[in-house]
């Protein structure tokens, strides 16, 4: 194992060595005094035996062990044959001997190994100095040793200097002799170069005098364009802005699309020319307005006005588009802020007035109506809009005035006509209704408009009990329904003629029309309830096909009061009244109080052993109608039927009374049985 000199080891093995040598020393420094503590107990062994401790002379130290004293009984020499006389006095003693030979041993013991502990101490330490001698011999050796090399280095580094030294001169006057090469070399590339520049800026002279006469004729033809172009421009806005006032003017939808299509190439070319102009935008907005693509009008009004605050018209193009997007109180501003750039256009303060209906406002709105007029007086909308508002103020007498106006201004206006012979027919006064119709029918060729103005007569004349010169016009409507291409709006008419002709005592011709207008409209509700009823007029043989419309049309609403009525009704004839009972009462939620749906439901009660429910049914009628004699024979009856045959013979003398050929046979019949 090599053996490191001191100067060779880390930090931490310096460290780790001093420690197990300072450890030895302590170890050794216990031992030795370990062996004087020993020593000095051994001093008073030889006497122990004899030696009386209570004399009161203490400890003498300088006695030395006798080895026969300590040892004769472990090694065999010189053991005394001890005999006692007395066993048993002798006993003590023996023990005492005893204990004195193994306390004498333990000691031998302690002694040996005590010395042992010593001498391993003492080779230690010799070890420890044997090691120091090396440390300080090897340290020598490398004194020695370090000084050699370094000598021998510094040898060395004296003879590498002077070798670099030499190479140094020997490099420098290479690097001289170069250097005045690359000298001589770049004298003869610099005078090259000077005159190759000069011949450079000779040449770039003439370029950039030719470059700025090039540049100051595009310069000049530049303006020269931009100023023709911008003339174009100018024109092109011209034009838009003509179109744009056209426009306005205008009323036939072809000339107005003539103008758009010629307002979006101008726009376009305007657009090509990197220019912008709001006229371009308000008709690409008209444009859009047509394709109803609402959405990008009004994107386009706005860049319109961005451009130009002042023009009346994008504002009431604006108005238009926010009142069809239901936006009416931005509509209202829209037109509003038009009228104020422009209050002598019509068309703005009428549109305001149609806005002011949309948000409840109808005294503001009959104002704008009222000024549309006076700024033109042949404005006819703002005539007809007036009349409309006092209709829906339930001022009946303005609302003919306003009517009788705008006709006599529009004689020709048959619209006006028919909404005249509407609002009379509204307030029942059929008389003047009729006239109303008349007359625009006698002006009327045959067209959708008089179809239904002959259909709007019959119904007229059918609600002021005028059957037969209903039937009259109810035909015409019928003859000439090929002109609505609407089947629902056919199948009305029909149903109307039939309706009209059931009144006229024509079950027969009923019956098939009310079918043909189902073929029209199979879910012509109206139809299946009126041809029910005719199923169950006469007879219970077609119960069964009025019961099939009925469900059909309580399928399609089943929340129809009639259907409801009709169905009890088809239950009450097909005996199962406590189907006719629900029924009843889901048409009496409907319309609460229907007499004869209360009627109905308490004969439905009394057949279905339900008096006393029918009793208090029949009294909800007799108290708000004491003229229905029918409630009052039902009353009796169903009072009959809960022993309250006061109460019964009393109703029915209230309806002898009353009229006495009422049901003359029965009501005669029923007193007979109580008086008896």
């Amino acid at each position: 194992m090599k053996i490191k000199r001191w100067k060779e080891l880390s930090e931490e093995e310096k460290n780790l060595r001093l420690k197990k040598i300072c450890g030895a020393v302590a170890v050794i420094f216990v031992i030795v005094l370990l062996l004087l503590l020993m020593k000095c107990e051994g001093c008073s062994s030889s006497s122990s035996k004899k030696r009386n401790f209570f004399d009161g002379k203490g400890h003498a130290y300088g006695e030395r062990l006798s080895g026969t004293d300590l040892f004769d009984n472990e090694y065999g020499k010189g053991v005394e044959d001890y005999t006692y006389s007395n066993p048993e006095n002798n006993t003590d003693e023996e023990a005492r001997r005893k204990a004195e030979l193994l306390a004498a041993e333990e000691a031998a013991r302690q002694a040996a190994e005590q010395e042992a502990a010593a001498k391993e101490a003492a080779k230690k330490a010799e070890e420890k100095a044997r090691l120091e001698n090396e440390k300080k011999a090897k340290a020598k050796e490398e004194a020695e040793r370090q000084a050699s090399e370094d000598k021998k280095k510094k040898a060395e580094e004296k003879a590498r200097k002077a070798a670099e030294d030499k190479a140094r001169k020997e490099e420098a006057k290479r690097a001289a002799e170069e250097e005045k090469k690359r000298r001589a070399a770049e004298e003869a590339a610099k005078k090259a170069e000077l005159e190759k520049k000069k011949a450079e800026e000779s040449a770039k002279a003439a370029e950039e005098a030719r470059l700025k006469a090039e540049a100051a004729a595009a310069e000049k033809k530049a303006e020269e364009k931009k100023s023709a172009e911008d003339a174009t421009a100018e024109r092109t806005k011209a034009k838009l802005d003509e179109i744009v006032r056209r426009l306005a003017e205008t009323g036939s939808d072809s000339e107005k699309q003539k103008l758009i299509d010629e307002g979006l190439e101008l726009a376009k070319k305007l657009e090509a020319s990197g220019q912008d102009s709001d006229a371009a935008h308000y008709i690409k907005a008209q444009e859009a307005q047509k394709l109803k693509d609402y959405k990008r009008a009004l994107s386009e009004l706005e860049k319109a006005i961005a451009l130009n605050e002042s023009n009346y018209l994008y504002y009431y193009d604006m108005g238009k588009l926010q009142y069809l997007l239901k936006r009416y109180p931005d509509a209202k501003a829209s037109f509003n802020r038009s009228i104020e750039l422009n209050n002598q256009f019509p068309p703005s303060v009428y549109n305001l007035g149609l806005t002011y209906v949309k948000l409840n406002d109808e005294n503001s709105a009959l104002e704008s109506f009222k000024k549309s007029v006076k700024i033109n007086p042949e404005y006819e909308k703002g005539y007809v809009e007036q009349a409309r508002v006092y209709n829906r103020l339930g001022k009946l007498a303005e609302c003919v005035k306003a009517y009788d106006t705008l006709i006599k201004l529009f004689p020709d206006n048959l619209s006006a006509i028919m909404e005249l012979g509407s609002v009379y027919f509204q307030y029942g006064k059929y008389e003047e209704s009729e006239a109303q119709y008349k007359k625009a029918l006698e002006k009327l060729p045959k067209s959708e408009e008089k179809t239904l103005t002959a259909y709007n007569l019959s119904k007229v004349l059918y609600d002021d009990g005028k059957y037969s010169e209903a039937a009259r016009y109810g035909w015409i409507a019928y003859d000439e329904k090929d002109f609505l291409l609407n089947d629902s709006q056919q199948a009305n008419i029909t149903y109307n003629y039939a309706l009209i002709q059931e009144k006229n005592n024509k079950p027969e011709d009923s019956v098939r029309l009310y079918k043909e207008a189902l073929s029209l409209n199979p879910d012509h509700v109206k139809s299946k309830i009126n041809l029910s009823a005719l199923y169950m007029a006469d007879s219970n043989e077609d119960v069964d096909k009025a019961l099939k419309l009925l469900q059909e049309a309580y399928n399609t609403d089943s929340q129809d009061f009639s259907v409801n009525n009709n169905l009890g009704t088809a239950y009450m004839l097909k005996e199962d009244y406590p189907t006719a009972e629900k029924y009843y009462k889901a048409a009496l939620e409907i319309v609460p109080d229907d007499e004869d749906a209360l009627l109905n439901l308490a004969n439905a009660q009394v057949k279905a052993g339900k008096p006393a429910e029918a009793v208090y049914n029949f009294n909800k009628i007799t108290a708000k109608n004491s003229e229905n004699l029918e409630a009052f024979v039902g009353l009796a009856k169903a009072q009959f039927q809960t022993g309250d045959t006061q109460g019964a013979y009393k109703s029915l003398l209230y309806v002898r009374s009353k009229n006495p050929s009422f049901r003359k046979a029965e009501v005669d019949s029923l007193i007979a049985v109580l008086e008896n």
